[in-house]
This record gives C-alpha cells, structure tokens and sequence, in this order.
C-alpha cells in the first residue's frame, strides 16, 4: 500500500515538473521574443525617422516643429508610447462595438 502510493506521489511529481518546466520555458520565449521586437523596432524607427521625416516635411524640420533625428531615449519613448496605444486599440474597439453607427 504504501509503495504504491509512492510511486503515484513520484508520478504526479514527474507531470508537475514537466509542466512547470513547459510553462517556464514559454514565458521565456514570449519574453526573449518581446525584447528582441522591441529593440529591432527601436533601432529601426530611429534610423527610419532619420531617413525619411526630413524628406517628407522639410519645412516642419526647418521651423523645428519636428526633428530631424530622434535620439535613443525620445526613439525609445516613442516606441512605448506606439505600443501602448496599439494595444489599447483592441479594448477601444470591443467597447465601442455594437454602440456606434
């Protein structure tokens, strides 16, 4: 009786391990692949605006309404910034779903 009851114990270990194991390698994932799409955007959104706002409104550069180059910190708060309000598209939409028209 009591054998048998250890081997369930060692059993049920062994499946909570493996699961355990399995969800801490997907949160690992998720976050590596978060870091890795937000320093890719980072470093391209700071070259692209670089490349392409003071060709697209010279005047605005020229005023210094907008700038010609971003700085890493300003590329960063951007970044953020875009990305909080992208994800508060989808909450925005279901709220407003069935109310507006």
């Amino acid at each position: 009786m009591e054998e048998s009851r250890k081997e369930v114990e060692r059993e049920m270990e062994k499946e909570i391990e493996k699961q355990v194991e399995k969800a801490v390698t997907s949160v690992i994932t998720i976050l590596v692949t978060v870091a890795v799409a937000f320093v890719v955007t980072v470093v391209l959104l700071k070259f692209v605006w670089a490349w392409v706002v003071p060709d697209l409104f010279p005047g605005a550069v020229d005023q210094g309404i907008l700038l010609a180059e971003l700085t890493w910190l300003e590329t960063v708060k951007f970044v953020v910034l875009v990305g909080m309000l992208s994800g508060l598209y989808p909450t925005f939409t279901e709220a407003f779903k069935g109310r507006v028209g």
